[in-house]
């Protein structure tokens, strides 16, 4: 069986790199003959190396997109371009329109499609500028063009990351509940869980946010949470999406003093961003609108005690199940003193079902149902049997 997954790497750095590689990852131990189709020469090689994985067997073909044509628009055209070549294909978040008539899979982080109706999920730099709004605009009627926006056929498969991600594609879609399974992201927990188990980095006094490096993840709120906590250090990590937003919380740290308790580690390596989270207390996942989050669970793999923002999002429901493994704010001042109990008395907390509530979601796990729910569906080429 010959499978295609059409993805570009580097596009989305982080979290939907290693989903995307573990999806990889998984047709090749389940013996597909599987193949990249991708318009970047260096983003697998770049995915690979940062998070340390061996793909060697997967075939790349390689389809020169023209420069003007940006995601997720590449992605349609490199799907034209791949039409009837394969047996079935494996899409990220949306699936043109031209692939109507194929068998497709498509894992959602949370697609294009559901922001068009969801405005809380529009990145800012849309939604706050007159050049943004224009440009989301057009994007919001050019997308229609190449993707659908009122149902899909029966011969795709769409899974979701998360219950938020499934109930808004359910809405936009029009579809029914069974239609769409939830697979929850890969992990790496049972690497980072033996990592603390090594025993060889103590804890410190020290909190850490990580997430690319824009608006919608409010680190703001981290930043002047930690200014009355004397003593206590915040690490923020992430790839840098955004540089003016990148500029606003250096200011911020300027301006509140907190140079010497407040770093940002940018575009750092994998390895110090495990480093910090086995010496950190705490892990804060500020962001409102999260459909998954994971950062949160390799935190609370590397003994970290999650602070998440409460609301309909996956950190809140889906991994900290309302504060059972792990605490809830809603405002900066809740955010402040959550931060003091969890590191004050860091001793108290049940570290141990923190850890092994992480494990539930480690990569192997997914890539076992993965290749299962994928079985399933090309046994029964159809959506109705899929659970």
């Amino acid at each position: 069986m010959r499978v295609a997954v059409i993805y570009d790497f580097g596009i989305n750095k982080g979290g939907g790199d290693f989903v995307m590689l573990n999806i990889l990852q998984a047709l090749l131990d389940a013996g597909f003959d599987t193949s990249l189709v991708t318009s970047s020469f260096n983003g697998l090689n770049e995915a690979t190396g940062f998070f340390s994985k061996d793909l060697h067997g997967i075939e790349t073909e390689h389809v020169k997109v023209p420069r003007f044509v940006k995601h997720p628009y590449s992605i349609a055209y490199m799907a034209k371009k791949a039409k009837g070549m394969w047996d079935f294909y494996v899409f990220s978040d949306d699936i043109p329109k031209c692939m109507s008539d194929e068998k497709v899979v498509c894992y959602m982080h949370y697609p294009h499609v559901a922001r068009l109706r969801f405005k809380q999920y529009v990145a800012t730099r849309y939604s706050q500028t007159l050049s943004g709004k224009i440009i989301w605009w057009i994007h919001k009627r050019a997308f229609k063009i190449f993707y659908p926006s009122n149902g899909v056929p029966n011969n795709w498969l769409l899974i979701a990351n998360s219950r938020t991600t499934k109930n808004h594609t359910l809405e936009v879609f029009n579809l029914e509940h069974k239609r769409i399974p939830v697979l929850h992201p890969p992990v790496a927990s049972s690497e980072i869980a033996l990592r603390l188990k090594d025993g060889n980095t103590r804890k410190e006094d020290l909190v850490v946010c990580i997430g690319r490096l824009e608006p919608e993840k409010r680190f703001e709120d981290s930043i002047m949470a930690v200014k009355s906590l004397a003593n206590i250090r915040l690490s923020i990590m992430g790839f840098s999406y955004d540089k003016d937003y990148l500029r606003k919380l250096r200011r911020l740290i300027d301006k509140l003093g907190l140079s010497d308790r407040v770093e940002l580690l940018v575009n750092t390596d994998r390895s110090t961003v495990l480093e910090k989270l086995l010496r950190a207390k705490a892990l804060i996942h500020p962001t409102p609108h999260e459909p998954f989050g994971i950062a949160v669970v390799e935190g609370m793999a590397a003994g970290c005690i999650p602070i998440v923002r409460r609301g309909f999002n996956g950190p809140w429901i889906e991994i900290t199940q309302e504060g059972k493994y792990g605490l809830g704010f809603s405002s900066v001042e809740e955010l402040a003193s959550a931060i003091g109990d969890a590191v004050e008395n860091y001793d108290s907390y049940n570290i141990e079902a923190i850890t092994l509530k992480a494990l539930e979601f480690d990569e192997v796990k997914f890539r076992n149902r993965f290749v299962k729910i994928f079985e399933s569906f090309i046994n029964t080429s159809t959506l109705q049997a899929i659970t």
